[in-house]
């Protein structure tokens, strides 16, 4: 229970960011945005570090350090299949990648569902891609190119969380620290590099704060559930993190949700019942 309670925290914690940190990049730079989200994130981790502990043990901080590139080489590729679209096409291919990678790595370590939890998964899967897809974007096909770009953005977010979980499981914050911090190099250098350009562009502190805060703890504790349960499980509960931001973009937004959006968000509730009660 604790696993599937954790799971279900980094899919609050997901989704949570990624609303605060849309609505921060609906007007501001991308490039300012970053380095806000990855230091508030960061911060909040200096703050639980006595209290959650951190030993950087050497197998930690490799764990740190390819999880924080796997992510970055993840967010690239992510915007750069966004960019050639259509978004409704290719976030789906994502999700489902980011998903589907750690849930087989879990049966390879011999890690095996019951039959109710097998439908739960096979459901949770199937919610997910009907969460992501929209079909309001859909102005132009989907291209090699952006199909690959997608998938490679999903295995760049499955390295992440395989990459903090395979660290000990006394190392407590080390791998995500290392990981945020190799994150911040890289996003600083290219809010840097571009900074003349971006310089009067304005930014939502707020919620570029906020967003940093959240996300960073959907990693922590996808760490702590995979030490506490199988991956199988925890992979399939902490993806269906789309379906909270929809959710959040329907409650507070107003934002139409398509039918097949609808029937994904019924459908990742049973999930998690079914996977609940396995």
């Amino acid at each position: 229970m604790v696993a599937i309670l954790l799971a279900f925290g980094c899919a609050l914690s997901y989704g949570f960011g990624d609303y605060f940190g849309g609505l921060a990049t609906r007007n501001s730079s991308l490039l300012k945005v970053l380095p806000i989200t990855v230091v508030t994130g960061l911060i909040s981790l200096l703050i639980a570090w006595p209290i959650l502990g951190a030993d950087f043990s050497r197998p930690a901080v490799i764990a740190g350090l390819f999880a924080g590139t796997a992510g970055i080489a993840g967010y690239i590729f992510v915007m750069k299949s966004l960019g050639l679209g259509p978004m409704g096409a290719v976030a789906p291919i994502t999700a489902l990648i980011a998903v589907i990678i750690p849930f087989c790595v879990g049966l390879f370590r011999g890690e095996r569902l019951t039959l109710t939890g097998s439908i739960g998964a096979l459901l949770a899967m199937i919610s997910i891609g009907l969460v992501s897809r929209s079909t309001i974007d859909a102005t132009h096909p989907l291209t090699r190119t952006a199909a690959i770009y997608a998938v490679l953005g999903g295995l760049g977010f499955a390295g992440f969380l395989l990459g903090v979980s395979s660290a000990p499981d006394h190392s407590g914050l080390a791998p995500v620290i290392i990981g945020r911090i190799v994150t911040f190099v890289v996003f600083t250098s290219a809010m840097l590099v571009s900074w003349k350009r971006i310089a009067d562009l304005p930014v939502d502190y707020k919620r570029a704060m906020a967003s940093g805060a959240l996300d960073v703890w959907g990693g922590v504790t996808f760490m702590f559930a995979t030490q506490h349960g199988q991956m199988v499980l925890v992979s399939v509960i902490a993806a269906l993190y789309p379906a909270i931001t929809v959710l959040l973009a329907r409650v507070f937004l107003k934002e139409r949700l398509e039918r097949h959006q609808v029937i994904g968000l019924y459908g990742a509730g049973i999930a998690i019942v079914l996977l609940t009660i396995s």
